[in-house]
């Protein structure tokens, strides 16, 4: 199962693992790191590290993060790496509810792209879907 690990400014991570359990039950090898201006760099990627190592299990690790250019993206994509850590950033919950039904199984390549068209697709101005209708 590819493991998940949230990278967020403030306590957007957690947040989101909480609210997302509240509708699927527990998420299994998924974690946040909440990244916060007093931190140091280095100790935020010690505690990536960490975190990606506590949730993979051998399939890889999909790390999602807040905002493209942000510090917890940055500081992400050093942990990039061929078929064991992906980095996709914009992270909602469409995103994380397409992990919890969809990441076992799948290659970790496979996961990115799923989870990159579910949180794009979940993006939209209500009213113009509404008149639609």
């Amino acid at each position: 199962m590819v493991g998940i690990l949230i990278v967020s400014h403030g306590r957007l991570a957690e947040a989101l693992i909480s609210s997302v359990q509240v509708l699927v039950g527990n998420l299994q090898k998924t974690r946040g790191v909440s990244v916060w201006p007093k931190d140091k760099g280095r100790e935020v990627k010690e505690r990536i590290q960490k975190e990606i190592e506590e949730v993979d299990d051998g399939d890889g690790v999909v790390i999602l993060t807040d905002v493209l250019g942000g510090t917890p993206t940055n500081l992400s994509l050093s942990f990039l790496k061929e078929e064991k850590v992906e980095v996709v950033t914009g992270v909602n919950m469409a995103m994380l509810l397409t992990l919890s039904s969809y990441r076992k199984g799948r290659s970790l390549k496979e996961i990115g792209k799923l989870v990159k068209k579910s949180g794009r697709r979940s993006i939209t101005l209500a009213k113009c879907l509404l008149r639609a209708k």
